[in-house]
């Protein structure tokens, strides 16, 4: 190369940047030699070839993985679909559920409403029933207005009170 003889370190250097895939004349300007020394060593070298070898095999995985992008691509959009579809049953099942629950805090009421008419012995308490009765009844009071909640004077007059729970759809 120009009358001078190329050293070990200059040919790791030829190596290393024909890796990185620079070309001779770029490659020539690091190593402060002519474009045509450089093309030659390469070539008396095999790395031309090595270099070619690698740039298509670069290029095969640039291919794979953009065949592996277009299919995770496809794959975000089908489960974009899915959760789509699941949210919608997921408000659909919801829906069912709010209305069995209307339902069965109706018939739970007006079983509660006859089995007082029918007993109502059993909705008399002791004090402190009473006063659990009425810490419940206040915190429920708070939490939920489902339910009107009332206390009343016990029918028989004397001074022990209970709780009487009414839904809101009964009392109107």
């Amino acid at each position: 190369m120009g009358g001078r003889r190329t050293t070990k370190e200059e040919l790791t250097q030829l190596e290393v940047l024909t890796k990185e895939g620079l070309t001779c004349r770029e490659i020539a300007q690091r190593l402060a030699r002519s474009p045509a020394a450089i093309r030659n060593l390469r070539y008396k070298k095999s790395l031309v070839k090595k270099a070619e070898d690698e740039t298509k095999f670069l290029f095969r995985q640039r291919d794979e993985l953009s065949n592996v992008v277009r299919n995770l691509q496809a794959t975000k959009t089908t489960l974009a679909y899915q959760v789509d579809g699941l949210e919608k049953e997921k408000e659909k099942l919801e829906a069912f559920i709010n209305v069995d629950k209307l339902l069965l805090q109706q018939t739970l009421s007006q079983a509660l409403s006859t089995l007082k008419q029918q007993r109502p012995d059993l909705f008399v308490l002791t004090q402190q029933d009473q006063m659990a009765s009425l810490i419940r009844f206040f915190f429920n009071n708070i939490i939920s207005d489902q339910f009107e909640k009332k206390l009343f004077t016990h029918p028989q007059g004397d001074d022990r009170l209970f709780l009487a729970c009414t839904s809101e759809a009964n009392s109107g």
